[in-house]
């Protein structure tokens, strides 16, 4: 399908008006063309810093190079002008919801679990992550030069169809086209993929993008913060490993009351649920010796809340210094330390497109909160295959807490499967 096409279905999808069509699918082809010269600087980059790390050169790694590892790009030596987490440090917000250029490394994750008027469920993932190549920006007379690259990642699943889409972008950090503020009202953007506060604790979520058989998908979201900021390990400073300085500063926004639409070709559907958010920001996260982590959240019915995640080590051991948090319904936090869980995997999934076999449906016990709980994934090819290959996905919830039963939803990230051709970038 023509990028004219596409802006027309998109426009009576959406209920745009006749007059705007020409227009749209004029700034879609201009559009279409700047991403294709993106993604060939993009692939140009990543081959020549191959090239010049080979020959012992000093060059910043790509982060979506095909076929390599996060693993191996978070483990990386970063350049020493790099401002580093070593230390807790007090996050302000709605400033801190902006971008972080002094760290190299930052990602915004929002993700949600929805349902219509009929109880048919579908899961999101809208994510934004940046990248500076250099510590400091080199003057430049252009106005269009910069050393942030961004890229984000958007996916849909639809569980009535079994059905999960991936999309993915890329572009400079300039302001016209990528960036992300937070001084007085938010905004993290990649082209016409947006997350904009639309009032204070109000934040409208849109994203479109077309498959390949040209099908319009999209969502257009309103969440709503309900609850205070968590933050995670030490008041922020979430630590990845013993070394000084493998760690971020890491905060989550749950419980956001969500409303919106999402759409799937010709069906548009009003959906309502609830969101988490992630953001992250660091510059060296993880030790030589990871190989992948598997990371929860969970938003149980009576408003607890858990993120957890376990780092694997190549020596079959988790990483102890990692902290997950658990939120009671009262709203007090506790920190969930490595030897304060189970995780048992119960089954397997293997991917038929990359050949990637994945942990499939967990068990989840916190004897201190007396916390028992069953993952199911909704769809079980929630593989996103975009430029790093890796699971993430919607999850029903179902268990007991104190002897009393308790349901929720949530959503699961796994990396470091499969080798070097897995890994995302949480």
């Amino acid at each position: 399908m023509t990028d004219g096409a596409h802006s027309a279905r998109y426009a009576v999808a959406k209920g745009i008006g006749a007059g705007k069509v020409a227009e749209m699918g004029a700034r879609s082809m201009e559009r279409g063309k700047l991403r294709k010269l993106i993604r060939s600087v993009w692939r140009l980059i990543a081959a020549l810093t191959v090239v010049l790390l080979a020959a012992g050169c000093s060059a910043p790694p790509s982060a979506a190079t095909a076929g390599s590892s996060v693993i191996a790009v978070l483990s990386e030596e970063a350049d020493e002008g790099f401002a580093r987490a070593v230390e807790p440090m007090p996050l302000a917000f709605p400033r801190d919801h902006g971008a972080h250029p002094a760290y190299q490394i930052e990602w915004w994750y929002f993700t949600g679990n929805l349902a219509d008027d009929g109880g048919a469920e579908y899961g999101y993932q809208l994510t934004f992550f940046r990248r500076a190549l250099t510590p400091e920006m080199p003057p430049r007379a252009s106005g269009m030069a910069t050393n942030q690259v961004y890229m984000a990642h958007f996916a849909l699943a639809d569980a009535a169809a079994g059905s999960h889409v991936a999309f993915e972008r890329f572009s400079r950090g300039d302001g016209s086209l990528a960036g992300a503020a937070g001084e007085s009202l938010v905004a993290i953007w990649l082209e016409d993929w947006a997350v904009r506060e639309v009032e204070p604790g109000a934040y409208r979520l849109v994203a479109a993008a077309e498959t390949e058989a040209g099908e319009v998908v999209a969502l257009d979201l309103t969440l709503r913060e309900t609850r205070a900021p968590i933050l995670h390990g030490e008041e922020g400073l979430s630590r990845k490993g013993a070394e000084p300085g493998n760690a971020n500063y890491y905060y989550s926004l749950v419980g956001l009351e969500t409303a919106g639409a999402v759409t799937f070709g010709e069906r548009t559907i009003a959906v309502s649920g609830l969101s988490w958010m992630d953001h992250e920001f660091g510059t060296s996260a993880l030790g030589e010796d990871a190989l992948g982590w598997d990371w929860f959240s969970v938003q149980l019915a009576d408003g607890s809340a858990l993120m957890l995640a376990q780092l694997r080590l190549a020596d079959g051991g988790v990483e102890e210094s990692f902290v997950g948090t658990w939120l009671g319904p009262d709203g007090e936090q506790t920190p969930v330390r490595a030897g304060d869980y189970a995780l048992d995997v119960l089954g397997e999934w293997t991917s038929p497109h990359s050949g990637i076999a994945y942990p499939s449906g967990w068990r989840i016990t916190l004897p201190a909160q007396a916390l028992r709980l069953t993952v199911t994934p909704l769809v079980r090819d929630q593989e996103m295959r975009v430029s790093y290959v890796y699971w993430e996905g919607a999850a029903r919830v179902e268990g007991e807490r104190g002897g009393q039963p308790v349901a929720g939803r949530g959503y699961v990230e796994l990396t470091g499967y499969g080798g070097v051709q897995s890994g995302s970038v949480r």
